[in-house]
């Protein structure tokens, strides 16, 4: 018993590594098609993520005007169809954030009047439709709130919070009313980023609001843009025209759509996936040969015990069952403890990856 024992305990060891690395490798396949229908879910694919390379980001010297005067012209001369534009903050339930625990502090998006027709929003409860009215004052501003915080902030219901005015550096109050639930498969842009799309899957807990007040930041026009292009038009024509405007006012526009994004995201994982998967095969393929020679030699070392067992009344099906139990402990074991490692993985040394371990990957590795 004890030499059967350090057998399968070592054929255990072989099988969750091999797990283990096969999990990792469906996490990430899996977080590939997150991100892109994440991505889809909002806008479509063809939409231009455009962002201002500054000279020199480290300067104090604001450039509000000068960039919200170019969007502007953008408008005027009608090189854009629609215009996106967002400014994330953040809002607290005390008068004085600054002595609070995070807890106490919410993420909120502004999003001007483009951005909100721009966006596909599928809500599991309410109406988006408050969120598309103009919005004069700071009381009862609509917003609706992401799945994650369902729980926190109730459909119908009014809350009153605080956010730091950038002009002023005071606290000025305001008062949001929930009139919706965003689904649980809907997230949004982080924001502040070369690519808008950086780490949108992991970006779980927001609250989605008209513009209420001007934008404040510089950030807001440099990176949190999206621009949908007329459709009369050749897209290589209008980019560049929409470049040259910039360029005429002294800005270095890059663009790039969405698409580009998730294709540029996928070929940096590809090497990734394609050797982590190919590793967990080889680990799977030759722990499966040793355990099929260590249990046939096992099996026939065990005669003897198979012949107690028979003569205690076990019949033969008996005894297979027997061995396949062996077996199936041996691969249900290790699967168990592999998933048991990837989620705690996932949860400290990989949780800025924004990998998953859950039903849908289990779905994946079961055919496998």
């Amino acid at each position: 018993m004890i030499k059967k024992k350090s057998k399968f305990s070592l054929l255990m060891v072989q099988f969750t590594i091999g797990f283990a690395t096969l999990l990792f490798g469906l996490s990430c396949i899996f977080n590939l098609l997150q991100y892109k229908k994440s991505i889809e879910a909002l806008v479509p694919l063809d939409t231009v993520h455009a962002y201002i390379n500054e000279k020199n980001p480290l300067s104090e010297k604001s450039m509000l005007n000068e960039y919200s005067n170019v969007f502007k012209q953008l408008k005027e001369k009608n090189l854009v169809e629609k215009l996106g534009l967002f400014e994330p903050m953040y809002v607290y339930d005390i008068p004085n954030p600054n002595f609070q625990e995070k807890k106490n502090e919410s993420h909120l998006n502004i999003l001007n009047n483009d951005s909100i027709e721009m966006l596909k929003l599928t809500l599991q409860e309410g109406t988006i439709e408050p969120l598309q009215t103009d919005i004069h004052s700071f009381e009862n501003i609509p917003v609706v709130v992401s799945a994650a915080l369902k729980d926190q902030y109730r459909v119908g219901q009014t809350y009153p919070r605080y956010y730091m005015n950038g002009n002023t550096d005071k606290l000025e109050k305001i008062e949001i009313k929930v009139v919706g639930v965003l689904a649980p498969s809907v997230h949004f842009w982080p924001g502040g980023s070369t690519k808008i799309s950086d780490n949108i899957i992991y970006n779980t807990e927001f609250i989605l609001a008209p513009q209420f007040k001007e934008f404040e930041s510089d950030l807001t026009y440099a990176y949190n843009s999206l621009i949908q292009l007329p459709e009369h038009e050749a897209r290589g024509v209008s980019l560049e025209q929409i470049k040259s405007v910039f360029n005429r006012n002294g800005l270095d526009l890059q663009y790039t759509t969405l698409q580009g994004e998730i294709n540029s995201y996928n070929e940096s994982r590809k090497v990734v996936i394609i050797s982590t998967i190919t590793f967990a095969a080889i680990l799977l393929v030759l722990s499966l040969l040793g355990s099929i020679g260590a249990i046939l030699a096992n099996i026939s070392t065990r005669y003897k015990d198979f012949g107690i067992y028979y003569s205690l009344g076990l019949t033969k099906n008996n005894i297979i069952r027997l061995v396949f139990g062996e077996i199936t402990v041996i691969f249900g074991g290790s699967f168990i403890l592999a998933a048991a490692i990837c989620k705690i993985l996932f949860a400290t040394l990989f949780v800025n990856e924004a990998l998953m371990l859950n039903v849908s990957v289990i779905a994946m590795h079961s055919p496998l």
